[in-house]
């Protein structure tokens, strides 16, 4: 399956210049809102849907980029309420930027995979001025199979 559509969670600083790039590079887009506005209304005046649940993002994407503070909030969006694995099929692909603590990147990637969804590590360095131009350095771990599936997405924003 080809990555089509694409949902960000995380739309801030970094997130925001990811999630630009991914939308004006020809992936549909679905983010999800937080109490910073301004990024989120910015990318929906772009033609972004957004949803109010990480269930909600993962139920109408193909792939879901994680773009949150540390790893006490991935984990949030992995074992929480309405999490992205209550809204995942089979095949659905999680792409996590965010900086995390090894261990808890293990434990969400097993998580993930026992149910059918892919992982995938996409650590980031640079500036949000990188972002917004599409030129982070991402650090990818993961299924080579899966990495090559989603290339496309990732080439948008690095």
């Amino acid at each position: 399956m080809n990555i089509k559509t694409v949902g960000m969670i995380g739309a801030g600083l970094m997130g925001h210049g990811i999630a630009k790039n991914v939308l004006e590079k020809g992936f549909a887009l679905n983010v999800m809102g937080h109490k910073n506005r301004e990024p989120i209304d910015d990318l929906v005046k772009r033609g972004a849907k957004e949803f109010h649940t990480p269930k909600e993002i993962a139920e109408h994407s193909d792939m879901v980029i994680l773009c949150v503070t540390g790893s006490p909030q991935v984990e949030e969006l992995i074992y929480g309420k309405n999490n992205l694995l209550e809204g995942a099929r089979k095949g659905l692909v999680i792409a996590d930027c965010t900086t995390a603590v090894p261990d808890s990147t293990k434990k969400v990637a097993a998580t993930c995979n026992a149910h059918g969804v892919d992982f995938v590590d996409t650590p980031m360095t640079r500036t949000p001025n990188e972002a917004a131009d599409g030129k982070l350095a991402l650090m990818v771990g993961g299924d080579l199979k899966i990495i090559d599936k989603i290339r496309p997405v990732l080439d948008t924003f690095s």
